[in-house]
Order: structure tokens, then C-alpha cells, then sequence
């Protein structure tokens, strides 16, 4: 009874956060954040509808194939574990819209008011594409954006790197509490860290935060010699700002850091 008291409290709890967080990131029209909230809380409760969000998500972003993929796999998964079909009537209108859509593609797909129509659903949705790619606020600083999209930026970094040979480095950089320091918020001093590193750092850099005490760097047109030059900036700004912890660096090369 304990057992079934706490995790129905903390699933209600996760199911509240995740609910939160999904109306972020509507307003900012952060589709692949969404996204991927959609597929971990999906992964944890795969039997609260969280594949129809995953649906029209995709919807929203014209991807027709992804939407069907995973009503299929969601028709699967009841059939397999439930015995039985899926459930949701909001989830089988998905799906026939997705037919639909489907449908109109192939039909228009010769017929020149076809693309037309198309091409004007596309325009309708121009301002939604260019408030979700630019920033409205004036450009400076460090880029941060999540760990997923920190992968994807260094791996084009690596990629423009074999057109366009240039120097980056990667810094690892680590928030320890110091000797004397017996009681420190974490939490309170990882976010100046992240505020510091922002502003110690120029607008084409981008760093990210990687577990309870660690953000990576990505810094372009950095040598490797040069890092210990950024360190000292962040350090002596954290120390400004009355910083508590204790900051220590790892950096490395990108050529050497391909599989990220």
C-alpha cells in the first residue's frame, strides 16, 4: 500500500512537470524539445497517450511519415500488451487526418493547384519556422542549448572543420566545493555558472550543462593553449559574481573528440 501510495504521488508529480514544461516550450515553438519530452515521458508511462503529442507534433512540423511511424509502433504496443487496439479516439482521428494529408500529397502531387495549396499551407506557417530558427534578442554571448543540441553543433563544427580548416577545442569544466566551504547550494551556484559562462565567452562559442556539476565548452577558433586564458576569464568572473565553489578545466582537441 506504501509502494502504490508513493509512486502514484510521484507520477502525478512527473505527469504535472512534464506538463509544465510542454507549455514552455509551445510558447517558444521549441518543436524538438517537445518532441523528445514527448518520447522519454512515452518511454516511463507508454499508456497516457503521450504518442498522440508525439503525433500532432509532428503534424505541426509536416512530418507526416514520423506521425505515422509512431501510431503503427503505438498499435503494436496496445496489441502486444493490452490485447487489444488502441484505445484513444483522439489518437485514431490522428491518424486518419494523417491519411488524409497522405492522401491530398499523392492526389495533387501532378496537379499544379495542388502544389499551390501546399506551397501555401507552407507559407502560412513562414513566421512560426522564423520565430523557432532566430533570436530575437541582440546577439551576444555563449550559445546554451541542451545537451542533444550540443552533440549536433560540434558535430557540424567537426564537419566545417573539413572544409574550412580552423581551430576549436572542447572544455570540460567542473564545480567542486572548496576545502573550507562546508555548506554550498548547488543548484544555485551551477546557474551563476551557467550566467558566467555566457557572458565570459564569445557569441560564436556554445557550451552546454552535463550532469549535476559539469558544463562543456565548445570553443571555435580556440587553440589549445589559449584555453587556460578562457578558464582564468570564467574563474575570475565566478569569483566577481562571489562564486563558492571550486572550478577546475579538462580541454581537448575536436579532432580527437569525433565520437561524441
Amino acid at each position: 500500500m506504501w509502494f502504490f501510495q508513493k509512486s502514484t504521488f510521484f507520477k502525478e508529480l512527473y505527469i504535472w512537470s512534464v506538463e509544465e514544461l510542454e507549455r514552455e516550450l509551445e510558447k517558444s515553438r521549441d518543436y524538438k524539445s517537445r518532441l523528445l519530452l514527448y518520447k522519454r515521458a512515452a518511454s516511463i508511462y507508454p499508456f497516457e497517450n503521450w504518442q498522440l503529442k508525439q503525433m500532432r507534433c509532428n503534424l505541426e512540423m509536416y512530418r507526416y511519415d514520423e506521425a505515422l511511424a509512431i501510431y503503427n509502433e503505438t498499435v503494436e504496443l496496445y496489441a502486444r500488451e493490452m490485447g487489444g487496439d488502441v484505445p484513444a479516439k483522439e489518437m485514431q482521428e490522428c491518424f486518419e487526418a494523417i491519411e488524409l494529408m497522405d492522401e491530398n500529397h499523392k492526389r495533387n502531387i501532378n496537379n499544379a493547384d495542388g502544389w499551390k495549396n501546399m506551397d501555401k499551407a507552407f507559407r502560412l506557417k513562414r513566421n512560426d519556422i522564423e520565430q523557432a530558427i532566430f533570436e530575437k534578442e541582440d546577439l551576444k554571448g555563449a550559445y546554451y542549448c541542451t545537451y542533444p543540441s550540443f552533440v549536433d553543433y560540434c558535430r557540424l563544427v567537426v564537419r566545417a572543420k573539413e572544409r574550412n580548416e580552423f581551430s576549436a577545442a572542447l572544455m570540460f569544466l567542473t564545480l567542486s566545493h572548496k576545502k573550507s566551504q562546508k555548506v554550498m547550494d548547488l543548484q544555485e551556484q551551477m546557474q551563476l555558472l551557467k550566467e558566467v559562462i555566457g557572458d565570459s565567452l564569445r557569441i560564436g562559442d556554445a557550451f552546454t550543462r552535463y550532469g549535476n556539476r559539469h558544463f562543456i565548452l565548445m570553443l571555435v577558433k580556440t587553440k589549445l593553449e589559449f584555453c587556460s586564458s578562457v578558464f582564468q576569464r570564467i574563474e575570475a568572473a565566478y569569483t566577481k559574481r562571489t562564486g563558492k565553489g571550486e572550478l577546475w578545466y579538462y580541454a581537448d582537441m575536436t579532432q580527437e573528440l569525433r565520437r561524441l
